[in-house]
């Protein structure tokens, strides 16, 4: 895991304490010392246990090397997802618990995976069909690293969605891209979905009658203060690193699938400022809403070209477009082919 030689990089107190003590209970499950993992980092439990407890990408980094070494082939990513409960992630649980439907739960955790998992981006997909959560790492890690984070993150995202709806998921499953491992045999039975092996891409596969299925303490209100919480926690840990514009290419990104993404007008209130407000601050940062908005259009644009067989019509649709016509002309526009050659393509 290449972390660099970037001081604030290396000093970034990203990740909650309480996933290294869980760590260290998993190992301590698995027959071996937990002190093997925190021995000479300066923390202990009582300190992990504090709820704003938090320890460095260093040390996480450390913490994964140690505990994928001493585990060997017994399966820590899985094992490491059994223990995890959607309690144990703060704020961004509370979100997915409140949630109005599960959809909504896995899109939340997506949007703000860099407060738990700052190793890791997420990305939240829907279809006529299905509904699919990825993941890809942001930053290089040994392959014994990233296949415990990755399991541990999509096993957990299926075991926290049978918690929040209290039963079993039917038809989906876990897609790993490498070969499958010697110990996943060992866990089959106790995993709630299947996990498939030399896909293209990891991520968790589900039908979307998934997305529209209701958390057992779905309470929108209550989830409202729980998102508010979670941008107030990543503008505390990212103060530097993420402007005005930033926030707005988050809330666009954040936007459901499938509907027209907000106005100008519809930013501004959500922010609290007057539309002209919005617009002198994008203007600060290089940027307008227009732009912004054309960027997220292109990207969901070309994903659904090239990842879904919707007609073209109805990617127009879902993009807001009222004519099919407007949306090949600006479609040609970004990137010089219409939408047919560019699926063709």
């Amino acid at each position: 895991m290449n972390l660099g030689h970037d001081k604030k990089t290396v000093l970034f107190q990203g990740i909650p304490g309480i996933y290294l003590l869980l760590l260290c209970d998993v190992i301590k499950q698995l027959g071996m010392d937990e002190q093997a993992i925190i021995h000479d980092m300066g923390v202990t439990r009582g300190e992990l246990l504090r709820p704003d407890s938090r320890i460095t990408m260093k040390m996480g980094h450390i913490a994964a090397q140690r505990g994928t070494a001493l585990a060997g082939d017994l399966g820590l990513g899985m094992a490491y997802a059994q223990a995890l409960k959607v309690t144990l992630h703060g704020s961004v649980g509370l979100v997915a618990m409140t949630s109005p439907t599960i959809g909504a739960a896995l899109q939340a955790m997506s949007s703000f995976i860099a407060l738990r998992a700052p190793f890791f981006k997420a990305a939240f997909e829907t279809s006529e069909r299905e509904m699919l959560v990825s993941l890809d790492p942001t930053l290089e890690m040994d392959a014994p690293i990233r296949t415990f984070m990755t399991e541990a993150i999509l096993i957990g995202v299926t075991l926290m969605s049978e918690q929040l709806l209290g039963r079993s998921l039917q038809q989906t499953q876990v897609e790993m891209t490498g070969p499958e491992p010697p110990y996943y045999q060992r866990y089959r039975e106790v995993l709630p979905v299947p996990v498939r092996y030399d896909c293209p891409r990891c991520c968790v596969r589900a039908p979307i009658e998934l997305f529209h299925a209701v958390p057992q303490l779905a309470d929108p209100a209550a989830a409202e203060l729980a998102r508010q919480q979670c941008e107030l926690e990543y503008q505390e840990l990212f103060p530097e690193q993420e402007t005005f514009a930033d926030k707005i290419v988050r809330h666009l990104q954040n936007s459901p699938q499938g509907k027209s993404l907000p106005t100008q007008e519809d930013v501004a209130r959500r922010f609290h400022l007057s539309s002209r407000t919005l617009k002198r601050r994008l203007q600060e940062d290089g940027t307008s809403f227009r732009e912004l908005l054309e960027q997220e259009l292109r990207q969901r644009a070309t994903h659904m070209l090239q990842e879904t067989d919707l007609d073209i019509s109805e990617i127009a649709y879902q993009l807001g477009y009222r004519d099919v016509g407007n949306f090949s002309t600006a479609f040609k526009r970004w990137t010089s082919k219409t939408p047919r050659a560019f699926r063709q393509g």
